[in-house]
């Protein structure tokens, strides 16, 4: 004699049934969509403060093409107080023939170095300039190199990093003191 099941079990069953399919549910569908609503809202949140971002540089857009329109200006004006660079066998007859000129005698001349400057982070950006590092030894007076100091002033390309002098007390007139000097020059790169 087969005997159905009971109407006490078929509740249970039907209850146990109906509590693994609310569980199913929370499981895969309520909680996913929960988490795809939050993040939505999050990203909602982010694109608003972006945008709000975007149109105030969008305000500001015709301030910053005036700006670079004159920096742009201004660096056309700094580029035309530097020469283009030239090589060392050039430089020498200039730095040779401004002490000429002031009245110093060249004994000798050696270039210290190259450097890029300014030192470019990314390998894509070339430098804009070169600076030549020049160490002159020349004999001449005091006046001599005050006429030299002032002719160097004058030149934006062009300074003195460092300058010795030693009287040679050992003559009468104090035209043969030593004088070294370090020269700094700075080229555009072409």
């Amino acid at each position: 004699m087969k005997k159905g099941l009971s109407k006490r079990e078929k509740m249970l069953l039907f209850a146990v049934g109906l509590l693994v399919i609310i569980y199913l549910a929370i499981q895969f569908a309520i909680i996913p969509l929960a988490d795809r609503y939050t993040t939505g809202v999050e990203e909602r949140s982010s694109l608003t403060t972006e945008r709000w971002f975007v149109d105030a540089d969008i305000s500001n857009l015709p301030s910053i093409r005036e700006s670079n329109a004159t920096a742009s200006e201004q660096f056309e004006q700094i580029k035309l107080e530097y020469p283009l660079l030239i090589p060392n066998e050039e430089i020498d007859p200039i730095l040779t023939n401004l002490c000429i000129n002031n009245g110093l005698k060249p004994t000798s001349l050696n270039f210290t170095g190259s450097t890029l400057a300014p030192e470019s982070e990314n390998a894509e950006q070339a430098a804009l300039f070169t600076i030549v590092s020049v160490t002159m030894t020349v004999t001449g007076n005091y006046n001599s190199i005050l006429r030299l100091l002032d002719d160097v002033d004058s030149k934006q390309y062009m300074r003195i990093t460092n300058l010795g002098y030693a009287s040679n007390r050992q003559t009468e007139t104090p035209d043969d003191s030593t004088i070294t000097l370090a020269f700094e020059l700075t080229f555009i790169n072409p």
